[in-house]
């Protein structure tokens, strides 16, 4: 009988022997990272889906066999193994950055680091990023060194999940009599769709915080997963499996041009990387000269996939550290080259001395049970470690801060003063205020309120909770509502409340302003339902409460350059008025500018008002002439313009005063200049509030 001639269809080959073309991919992956990230300007590369979609392919069938005949897993090894290949590789990084951070990172911003530290020896930085509020920002002087750790903590997540997932399916299916593949298929299935749908409406109602969600990443690796589970099934041909392959390739190149993955994913547009990877994948050894596979076997991608697990961990704090040292806000050419040339340095060294060094020293890691032991005793050391760095941290911002204070003569910084003081008054300058180390957390009474006890709303969040004045909290009751913008006005109300006996509250909520504006607004801004909801409950509260006056914004930048005020925005302030209430406004503030930046960085004092910028670019000529476009005695517009700027530009720092504490918030030392002038206009707009005599702080210069 003659011999059956071969297929010219192939299974996937679901051996454990080294894949080529899964290695190079992975090499692809972390290039496009890593160039995105030194030269994208923010740009999402999609690269991180892949490796996501890459662990899930790999770990799930992994810890399947794992199970052999029965349905436990050798908890030791699985977690002993983890610790050498995850923490082992990352302990060093962590260390340089938590030393760095002692000479590079503001005073101000190393309690947030340090907490990072502690996040990410425990893989839980993603959740660090989303309880702190932190968006996925492009690499800046100003950026976490450890943002990029939350894609590495949500794999150690998975890891340590599936691996009880995978035991609690196969225990299952033992006792019913199942397959435990089958089972793990479809129990993984339900995942993955749930996670899906969870991540279309995260990201559509809170997409910065769905960003660095386990819940919402988690059918990244779910999905390839099952893939990973079936793809020994699959028979295609090699020209089919050829073209798959390079349609792969085309996609996960393709992502990081194509879409706006920072403010796309984790929704449905990183369908594309993942989908592309899986392809990749599926395709396999194509056994064809013209496959994609051929090409990541080559000798560049092959070496990049080697180290590419140390090389993510090392660009990003390389990239940070570097910006931060040179002063520069984006990496010019040359910085960026030496930047991925010290990274590949770094990635290659890691992999040597850590990868393959430190986790397979045979006298700390010679059998299972020492190295769970040796990687626990690391992991808490190092814990230990950065909690006292944390606690250290905290004293010494809160010492410099009472310093500063107690330090402050209002003669020599007049802030906001300044543009108001008579020609032959001279103002010498000087260092501005306050230190570059505190300046970040130079915020007013709520930030200490926030962080005794959450009173500030998250961007998901719709209930209308409010921070209490520690110390104003009885008398006429005086309402702040608002997003951050508003919130940064309430240092000078606060001490206003304080000496006039009002009852201060604030109610904030990230990125909301009091509008009624709906989320497909004309004025282009941007709303999300939570801000449509939490707007709807403020304003019953205020109904409710009836305070005597809502200070709020009045106008935006969120939408346009320069200002604006948009319809919902006067109509949140005309229901106010309806309701018998008065309002006072604060006008918008400029944003740091690129120039501004780079000139604040030199300011050294040698005249107390620098670092100017085209007024014109910030406010409205329009809101100049016309003013507020509802015209009514019980509203008043506090015009922030004229203490920042003259009539041609605004300044980065007034009267030896940074303006601000970041990108687009006033720093309240700044706020607290302004108040004198705060004051007399709002004792003369509503003189029921006040108990002193009316007085012209402007006649005398400045307090």
């Amino acid at each position: 009988m003659p011999k059956r001639p071969a297929s010219s269809t192939r299974a996937f080959s679901d051996s454990r022997s080294f894949r080529p073309e899964l290695h190079g991919v992975r090499g692809l992956a972390i290039l496009l990272v890593v160039l995105f990230h030194i030269f994208g300007a923010g740009k999402v590369s999609g690269g991180i889906d892949v490796f996501l979609a890459i662990t899930g392919f790999l770990a799930t069938p992994s810890l399947l066999r794992r199970t052999g005949k029965t349905w436990r897993i050798d908890l030791t090894k699985r977690f002993s193994g983890l610790i050498r290949r995850l923490f082992i590789p990352l302990l060093p990084v962590l260390v340089a950055v938590g030393v760095a951070g002692i000479f590079l990172t503001p005073l101000s911003e190393q309690p947030q680091l340090y907490a990072e530290l502690q996040a990410s020896i425990f893989f839980y930085e993603n959740w660090e990023l989303i309880n702190s509020q932190l968006t996925y920002d492009a690499a800046g002087p100003q950026t976490s060194p450890l943002q990029h750790i939350w894609s590495t903590s949500i794999q150690g997540q998975f890891h340590v999940a599936m691996t009880f997932l995978v035991m609690l399916v196969a225990f299952i299916a033992t006792k019913a009599g199942l397959t435990k593949k089958s089972t793990l298929i479809g129990v993984l299935l339900i995942v993955s769709a749930a996670s899906f749908g969870w991540a279309i409406h995260d990201t559509a109602t809170s997409q910065a915080s769905a960003y660095f969600s386990t819940f919402s990443r988690a059918w990244e690796l779910t999905l390839p997963g099952v893939l990973g589970l079936v793809v020994g099934n699959i028979k295609l041909g090699p020209v089919t499996r050829g073209i798959m392959s390079w349609v792969g390739i085309a996609l996960i190149v393709s992502c990081g041009f194509v879409l706006d993955g920072a403010a796309l994913f984790p929704g449905p547009a990183a369908l594309w990387p993942v989908l592309g990877v899986c392809l990749v994948l599926t395709a396999g050894k194509t056994r064809t000269r013209w496959g994609a596979d051929r090409m990541l076997r080559k000798w560049p991608f092959q070496r990049i996939g080697d180290i590419s697990y140390s090389l993510y961990l090392w660009h990003w704090p390389i990239l940070i550290y570097t910006l931060a040292a040179t002063g520069q806000g984006r990496a010019d050419t040359q910085t960026a080259v030496f930047v991925l040339a010290l990274s590949l340095v770094a990635g290659y060294l890691g992999k040597k001395f850590f990868e393959d060094g430190a986790a397979n020293w045979k006298l700390a890691f010679p059998h299972p049970v020492r190295s769970l032991a040796t990687g626990t005793t690391a992991v808490v050391s190092s814990f230990i470690l950065a909690s006292g760095a944390l606690a250290f941290s905290e004293e010494e911002l809160e010492a410099t801060v009472i310093e500063f204070e107690e330090s402050l003569v209002n003669a020599d910084y007049p802030g906001a003063g300044a543009m108001m003081a008579p020609a032959y008054m001279v103002i010498e300058g000087r260092t501005p205020a306050p230190e570059k180390d505190i300046l970040k957390v130079d915020v007013g009474w709520q930030r200490e309120a926030n962080l005794e006890s959450p009173c500030i709303q998250r961007k998901d969040g719709t209930d209308p909770t409010s921070c209490q004045h520690p110390v104003a909290d009885s008398g006429p009751l005086v309402i702040m509502a608002g997003s951050s913008h508003t919130g940064q006005w309430s240092a000078a109300i606060g001490e206003l409340a304080e000496e006039y006996g009002w009852d201060l509250e604030l109610y904030e909520k990230s990125g909301c302003l009091l509008t009624t504006d709906p989320e497909d607004n004309e004025a282009g801004i941007q709303v999300t339902p939570s801000c449509v909801e939490w707007n709807e409950n403020v304003m019953a509260t205020i109904a409710q409460r009836q305070p005597d006056l809502v200070i709020t914004t009045g106008t935006t930048r969120l939408g346009t350059e320069p200002e604006m005020t948009s319809e919902g925005m006067v109509q949140a302030v005309d229901r106010i008025t309806d309701m018998g209430i008065p309002v006072f406004l604060f006008r918008e503030n400029p944003e740091q500018t690129e120039e501004w930046f780079y000139c604040i960085q030199e300011a050294n004092g040698d005249a107390h008002t620098e670092c100017g910028q085209d007024r014109d670019a910030f406010y409205s000529a329009t809101i100049d002439e016309q003013g507020y476009p509802l015209d009514r005695p019980t509203i008043d517009m506090f015009d922030t313009s004229e203490y920042l700027c003259d009539n041609s530009e605004c300044y980065g720092t007034v009267g030896n005063v940074y303006v601000l504490r970041d990108e687009n918030h006033l720093s309240a030392t700044f706020v607290n200049s302004a108040r004198p002038f705060i004051e007399e206009q709002m004792r003369a707009s509503y003189p029921e509030l006040f108990n002193l005599p009316l007085m012209s702080y402007a006649d005398e210069g400045i307090n």
